[in-house]
């Protein structure tokens, strides 16, 4: 059919609007569509404006995040409008061509409003011209301005519509810029193939170019990014400071004391209290500060990359994405990245942190027996080592300086952070608006993570829209627009089926060169300690050492009747004896080489119990999955935890990280030399109760190797570490588009929204980890809500081939 003289017009006021003459043409307004009808039935001064009728479209998976406002005022309502010269189009046309329509038709339709009959200057329809690319071209600029904005939630139900009304901006034209959209006139004849005309109109918004925003001081809506976890606020950090101070002070008074009173107190014998005070009470004490410190390095390295990302609002690129760590993943080695991304102060304080492993194994050997020959028969005095206790007065003091130096960063630099980010969703919240997605195209199926360009956490705003302020994280100046057309150039156009919302099966993206089903993908990582070839290595291993151990304990009984310590046992002037020192301080760091590598065994653990709860095919609630934060609890308090969830395998080796630290306090206080008289030689004899206790240590300590064995839900495509390699698996997911994640003001807001039943749902979503379709219509592997309304359910692999 032929459009008639077409005029556009537009009002200069606040809400623009559309005029033509008797013909009829379709516009788009954000995500409804509207089309105009016959003039009005009350005509009005010159030209007859057009009656604007909602043209209601079907329910699609397809819907836009932003709703529409109400209907367009009709012409009693509207303000008074001046009317402009009409643009003349008459000179290019185009000829469609429209079939009938049977009854059929219109009642497939359902609830849409179809248009009013044309006037008699229709021409008729024209044999011969096929109509297909018109309507396909017409399906794609409907769709044109979301896809390329990239705020296309695939599959999002009416109730899950965001954002919040006040931050929408329905604009039809630009108020102070006409826009002329003329077709492309195409003469020939009826077998020649006509192609759509290509709009010059941009899409109006774009929100992937994001600036920085500064949004008003003390508001309740936008609040401070300074949020600092418990373990890290003075109160905590003092309190440990204190302590420090407390150990320096006894070693100092110990040590004075000692050199002038000849020794402490007098020695009574073996296994008895004034032998557990000197042997095994410093080593408790230093266990104390250093699980108290293990606590506060395992929460300034979970907001670690945060912090480095609120200080990324610049250019230079940190790197806090891929390559800071959520967790410490190494406890025998210091950890330095902080030098590396420009923190110098927290850099050293993880070496300072580092160095306190020692103390344990030096507080196992820092009180000695001396005989002092004072009087005539000469008694033996429990005396103080002077070396040992300078180094740990040091290591102290260095503790001290460390802590003082990490509260004044923490108080002079903000954190970036709302609320402390111990979960998987803390991290999904950050996401809803963010414009990182194309960095992470395909980094699911990738072994090694894909570098991203530079991110920044913290207020950002629209170029376009200085009032639409909110929380993420986000790059500086990234135009969606130009990131797709250079995608487009590096990968073939994906082909969606327009009713199911389906990526068509046979089509591909070519650089997606892994298929999200292989299980060879899905089940290709888990730490490397964790392997089969390693566990059963590590259960070898600790079952020949601990049989050695026992027939070296208990053979001949060499540890009850005492062994030669081949070393000088006389302890000299300053109350050091090499046997003594040898046989306290060797043992306690062999334990507490055990224990350190415990650590990480159980911090991964904390950290994969959410991905195994979500490889569940059925599925998993978020109470039981994308709010676990087990790696931010305290030893104690996660095994607890866990076991009243039911995750008892997380709760033993929890138990098993805290139970582990009696090797070292044990192990170092165990011998000590003595004057054995019927053999009339120096030997080194040890304390029968608390070598008991240490061999019952042990043995739990090499059977819970059997527990470690990692089962094919402990296993994902690659590491989890970071945050980047968090987001590669929900960057495309429709779940970050749910209204649970639209702007919570607090950590409870969040956790009450995932916890409650959605509107029109009539139970608590469920989550899992698989095969999902993403907001740009193509298969992803990753985290996503296991069944929406209106779909089918994700793909969730059963197990490895």
């Amino acid at each position: 059919m032929n459009l008639g003289d077409a005029h556009l017009k537009f009002v200069n006021t606040s809400r623009p609007q559309l005029l033509h003459s008797d013909s009829k043409r379709s516009v788009t307004a954000s995500d409804d569509y509207y089309s105009l009808s016959e003039p009005a039935s009350e005509p009005s001064s010159g030209d007859d404006p057009a009656a604007i009728v909602r043209y209601g479209t079907p329910p699609s998976q397809m819907h836009s995040p932003h709703p529409s406002r109400d209907l367009l005022r009709s012409g009693t309502t509207s303000p008074r409008r001046k009317e402009l010269p009409a643009i003349d189009t008459t000179s290019k046309s185009i000829k469609f061509v429209e079939k009938d329509r049977t009854n059929t038709d219109t009642a497939a339709m359902g609830n849409m409003k179809t248009w009013k009959s044309t006037k008699s200057d229709v021409s008729p329809p024209t044999p011969g011209v096929d109509d297909t690319p018109y309507i396909q071209f017409a399906i794609d600029q409907l769709t044109r301005d979301e896809e390329l904005t990239g705020r296309r939630r695939v599959g999002v139900s009416d109730g899950d519509v965001s954002p919040i009304d006040e931050d929408f901006h329905e604009v039809l034209f630009e108020p102070n810029h006409a826009h002329q959209i003329v077709p492309q006139a195409y003469q020939g004849g009826s077998d020649q193939i006509l192609e759509p005309p290509v709009s010059p109109l941009e899409p109006e918004h774009v929100d992937d170019n994001l600036v920085p925003a500064r949004p008003p001081e003390d508001s309740f809506r936008f609040p401070s990014l300074n949020y600092i976890p418990g373990p890290l606020r003075l109160l905590s950090l003092v309190g440990l400071m204190v302590c420090c101070l407390i150990m320096i002070a006894l070693l100092m008074v110990s040590s004075v004391w000692a050199a002038k009173h000849n020794g402490l107190w007098p020695y009574d014998g073996l296994g008895t209290n004034r032998y557990n005070l000197f042997e095994f009470v410093p080593q408790i004490l230093g266990a104390f500060i250093l699980l108290w410190l293990f606590a506060v390095q395992a929460a300034l390295q979970r907001i670690l990359p945060f912090t480095l990302l609120a200080s990324a609002r610049g250019p230079q690129h940190t790197g806090a994405l891929d390559d800071v760590s959520l967790f410490l993943t190494n406890y025998l080695t210091p950890n330095l990245s902080s030098f590396k991304h420009k923190e110098p102060i927290l850099g050293l304080c993880s070496l300072i942190f580092w160095l306190n492993v020692f103390t344990i194994p030096l507080l196992s050997c820092v009180f000695q027996t001396r005989l002092y020959l004072d009087t005539n028969d000469g008694v033996w005095m429990w005396t103080t080592v002077q070396p040992v206790a300078w180094v740990l007065i040091v290591l102290y003091w260095l503790l001290l300086v460390a802590l003082m130096l990490l509260a004044l960063r923490l108080a002079t630099r903000p954190t970036g952070l709302k609320w402390d980010p111990t979960s998987l969703a803390d991290i999904f919240v950050l996401l809803r608006r963010s414009n990182l997605a194309s960095n992470f195209h395909g980094s699911e199926v990738q072994a090694v993570p894909i570098r991203s360009r530079p991110a920044s956490l913290g207020y950002w705003r629209p170029s376009n829209r200085p009032s639409d302020i909110f929380y993420a994280i986000g790059e500086d100046h990234a135009s969606a627009l130009e990131r797709h057309r250079q995608e487009a150039q590096k990968r073939s156009p994906q082909i969606i089926d327009l009713e199911s919302q389906q990526p068509n099966k046979g089509l591909t993206i070519e650089s997606l060169q892994i298929d999200v089903h292989s299980p060879a993908v899905r089940y290709r990582w888990t730490p490397w300690f964790l392997r089969e070839t390693w566990w059963i290595l590590w259960l070898v291993m600790a079952f020949v050492l601990t049989t050695a151990f026992l027939i070296a304990s208990f053979v001949h009984q060499a540890v009850s009747f005492g062994f030669l310590p081949l070393l000088p046992a006389p302890t000299t002037a300053l109350g050091f004896s090499p046997a003594n020192f040898l046989y306290s301080f060797i043992p306690s760091l062999i334990g507490m080489f055990l224990f350190l590598a415990w650590q990480p065994i159980d911090t991964y653990y904390r950290a994969l119990e959410p991905f195994a709860r979500l490889a569940d095919p059925r599925g998993a609630t978020a109470e039981q999955s994308l709010l676990l934060c087990y790696p931010a609890y305290l030893p104690l308090e996660v095994s607890l935890r866990a076991a009243l969830a039911g995750h008892y395998r997380v709760a033993w080796i929890s138990f098993v990280s805290l139970l582990s630290i009696t090797l070292p306090v044990l192990a170092g206080g165990l011998f000590t030399a003595e004057f054995n008289v019927p053999a009339q030689d120096v030997r080194e004899v040890a304390s029968m109760p608390a070598y008991y206790a240490l061999v019952v240590f042990v043995l739990v300590y090499a059977l819970s190797f059997l527990a470690l064995w990692p089962g094919p839900k402990h296993y994902l495509p690659h590491d989890i570490r970071t945050v980047g390699d968090i987001i590669s698996f929900v960057y495309q997911s429709r779940m970050t588009a749910d209204a649970a994640f639209r702007e919570p003001r607090t950590k409870t807001d969040l956790v009450t929204r995932l916890l409650s039943v959605p509107r029109g749902e009539g139970q608590v979503p469920r989550y899992a980890f698989g095969v999902y379709v993403g907001r740009d219509g193509v298969e992803h592997l990753g985290i996503d809500r296991l069944k929406r309304p209106g779909s089918g359910e994700m793909v969730v692999p059963g197990g490895r081939a």
